[in-house]
């Protein structure tokens, strides 16, 4: 049972990591178009990093979410159905699970004065920057990851 839930948080590891990089690609073709309007918060995040970030944690989430989801709740004779559900469940548990520790990372940054402060206080950073990734981020990722999760995990329990 473990090679099992092993193998589908690999699957949902890589998924994220494709669909963080088809973010870091749409970003990288729309720029110069200025199709999408360029806000403050955009900016943050691109300055801060978090996009980067998010392309490293998110494969890392996906495999620790997909591989407990998949040894708790699903078995090796569980339907194709089930492994749909449990591959959206993960995708979700994904988008939602990245941008709230690069909140807590940058908020201890700023908490322990590093490097010259970029916000008012520690809880500002965490807020400006948990919600922008949650906005501008897991959003667009979260349309291509869903979807992409529930027919990876349905063709995994259909094997």
């Amino acid at each position: 049972m473990p090679a099992h839930a092993t193998g589908a948080g690999l699957l949902a590891g890589a998924s994220a990591l494709v669909a963080a990089l088809c973010y870091l690609a749409a970003l990288w073709i729309l720029r110069p178009t200025r199709r999408v309007p360029f806000s403050t918060d955009l900016y943050l995040l691109g300055y801060t990093g978090f996009v980067f970030y998010a392309t490293l944690a998110a494969p890392i989430a996906g495999f620790a979410i997909g591989r407990v989801l998949w040894r708790r709740r699903l078995s090796a004779a569980s339907t194709p159905r089930r492994g749909a559900i449990a591959g959206a469940v993960t995708a979700l548990g994904t988008v939602l699970a990245v941008p709230v520790p690069f909140g807590l990372l940058f908020a201890v940054r700023e908490l322990a004065g590093a490097t010259p402060a970029v916000f008012r206080d520690p809880v500002t950073a965490f807020a400006v920057l948990a919600r922008g990734g949650l906005v501008y981020w897991s959003l667009p990722v979260g349309a291509v990851l869903v979807p992409l999760c529930a027919l990876a995990g349905w063709l995994y329990q259909r094997r």
